[in-house]
């Protein structure tokens, strides 16, 4: 059953198209997601390798890139019946004119983020929104190399000499990773 404050939020033509939805999930991003791919939806959970220590040991794990979210395609309708099943799925929400959305992703953003963050797994870093604030920095393009065809802002990481690009998605936030100056090229 659908409650009524999201009901409200989602009209009927986006309740059954399948669309992509961040969720967030209280550090159970593998429960959330064997729930959700067992009802047969597209789920995606960026993981990067971090360094730790275990028992005295350094050893390297894998984590949710983004803590506590995770990404979920299909209709609205069906991620709204999941999340009243399981009370530890929630919507991640937006604010716009002043009043809160459900947070939905287009397809095609979503996309160059899975592509971008699958690429850049073991150099990667997350910036929220609200922590990156552009006021310097060239606009550019990546030709060649793995990240070939992307635009970005390029920054330079304090006290190295190598480039620090990113990749601003409007609604994900950034992501940052490093690249070799010969790939980059100012857009003017």
């Amino acid at each position: 059953m659908e409650d009524s404050t999201t009901t409200k939020i989602v009209s009927k033509k986006q309740k059954d198209e399948p669309q992509w939805f961040a969720l967030k999930v209280s550090r159970k991003e593998a429960q959330a997601t064997s729930v959700l791919e067992k009802a047969g939806v597209r789920v995606y959970c960026p993981m990067a390798a971090t360094d730790t220590t275990i028992q005295g040991k350094k050893a390297i794990v894998e984590r949710p890139l983004i803590p506590n979210t995770i990404f979920a395609f299909a209709p609205f309708r069906e991620v709204n019946s999941l999340k009243n099943a399981h009370p530890f799925i929630t919507y991640c929400y937006k604010k716009e004119d002043g009043k809160y959305k459900i947070l939905q992703v287009p397809t095609r953003e979503m996309e160059r983020f899975i592509d971008s963050s699958t690429k850049m797994k073991n150099d990667i870093t997350y910036f929220q929104p609200e922590e990156v604030e552009l006021k310097q920095g060239d606009k550019v393009r990546i030709v060649g190399g793995l990240f070939d065809g992307y635009e970005g802002t390029l920054l330079k990481a304090k006290g190295r000499a190598k480039r620090m690009f990113l990749i601003n998605f409007e609604m994900l936030g950034a992501i940052g990773t490093h690249i070799e100056p010969q790939y980059i090229r100012v857009i003017k």
